[in-house]
């Protein structure tokens, strides 16, 4: 039987979150390219309109069983003067024209015929010149890149946006300062690598919450730990042992009968699956950082062990663990070297995490760069290794979906 061919195989897709004043997750941006990285390239006019759109639905359709946020989609001014159907729920989606789009009448009526059906508009890249004036009552929200455009220059421009009712987005936001600039100006909405990052915690004193925590996570990874121990360090504590319970019976972990105790768990998922849930409980129970800065690790730890599942070469709860770990720092807010240090990692995983030693080590680099959108580095990767990256990101994020509904 000839295979059917999966739109979203031909998709690159990478997410990032935008987040509300209060830290809180209000979308994602959704970042496509093709893996001939023609995304923009329309010389096939309707052909490669509809490629696009297709792979947009399909894509942003998987995507939205799990995650009822809005999404962000990048639009080209072709593709919004086509005539092609866009069948999404206006609610759903803000669609962004780009930047360097040329204003011109047919755009702007484009626009409008658009905003008729229920579509809202987001102009990216703003830089406060006079060509997108026309653009301005037909947009509900504008993206300033902060880091090439300083809104304090701006401040006059900005407070009249506001004032016209005009939601403002800071993008590339990349240090703590920007991001107090940006709220004392009146943004709204923060995007930016920063944001998916700790402040972290050097030559300070650890708490001692977190410090149980470390202790915890270090002997669940000791590879002499036996399933009597486990079972002694999950009882200790009723409410992380309803937790684990609770992820054990759910539809994620396959389990064929539902588990009462703990030990009965332990038999029928194994010490290493034992393990890696006590982890991910323990991690997500104590962390102070917002929701999404797990499901970002928890992603790139499933689309690491996906990987090396689909090579062949590398041990899958390898991966997973050094996935989760590469974002220690992350979650409990110190030092990555620091955390390692007192975690009782092998040495080939320290060196994975921190040095991208090996096969692994070189998936953890590349699902970096794809969290990061950088499409140069991915460009030059073989095809397939970008269609195994792009299987196993998408695989990634739908479970990593699907576990924090179950953790929280």
């Amino acid at each position: 039987m000839k295979e059917t061919k999966n739109p979203l195989n031909d998709l690159m897709m990478a997410q990032q979150p935008i987040f509300d004043r209060s830290n809180n997750l209000f979308g994602y941006e959704l970042l496509f390219r093709g893996h001939n990285e023609d995304f923009a390239n329309f010389s096939n006019g309707e052909a490669a309109t509809s490629q696009v759109l297709v792979n947009l639905c399909i894509g942003i359709t998987e995507l939205n069983v799990q995650l009822n946020t809005p999404f962000f989609i990048n639009m080209t001014g072709d593709l919004l003067q086509s005539e092609a159907f866009f069948p999404i729920d206006p609610s759903k989606v803000f669609i962004e024209i780009l930047e360097e789009q040329s204003v011109t009448s047919h755009l702007i009526q484009s626009v409008k015929d658009w905003k008729n059906v229920g579509y809202e508009f987001v102009l990216d890249d703003y830089q406060f010149t006079t060509e997108y004036d026309p653009l301005l009552p037909l947009v509900k929200m504008i993206k300033i890149d902060v880091l090439a455009t300083h809104p304090e220059e701006y401040k006059e421009k900005i407070q009249n946006l506001i004032e016209s009712g005009i939601i403002l987005v800071a993008e590339k936001v990349e240090s703590q300062t920007m991001l107090e600039i940006c709220k004392r100006m009146g943004f709204s909405l923060f995007q930016g690598y920063y944001l998916q990052k700790p402040t972290i915690v050097k030559g300070k004193k650890v708490d001692s919450a977190t410090q149980m925590t470390i202790e915890l996570v270090s002997e669940l990874q000791n590879p002499d730990i036996t399933i009597d121990r486990v079972v002694k360090l999950v009882e200790k504590n009723p409410k992380f042992s309803y937790q684990l319970l609770r992820v054990l019976n759910s539809p994620i972990c396959g389990i064929p009968k539902n588990v009462e105790s703990i030990k009965e768990a332990v038999i029928f998922t194994g010490l290493n699956q034992i393990k890696k849930w006590a982890l991910l409980i323990t991690l997500s129970s104590t962390s102070t950082q917002p929701i999404e800065t797990f499901r970002i690790i928890l992603t790139r730890a499933h689309c690491c062990q996906a990987m090396c599942r689909l090579s062949g070469k590398e041990s899958e709860d390898m991966g997973f663990i050094a996935g989760i770990m590469s974002g220690i720092d992350a979650i409990l807010g110190m030092d990555k070297k620091e955390a390692l240090n007192q975690i009782a990692l092998s040495h080939t995983l320290k060196e994975i995490i921190l040095d991208h030693k090996g096969d692994i080590g070189k998936y953890l680099k590349l699902i970096r760069s794809l969290e990061k959108n950088n499409w140069d580095e991915i460009s030059s990767l073989p095809v397939n290794t970008k269609i195994m990256l792009s299987r196993c990101y998408g695989e990634g994020v739908l479970w990593a979906n699907a576990t924090i509904k179950t953790l929280l």
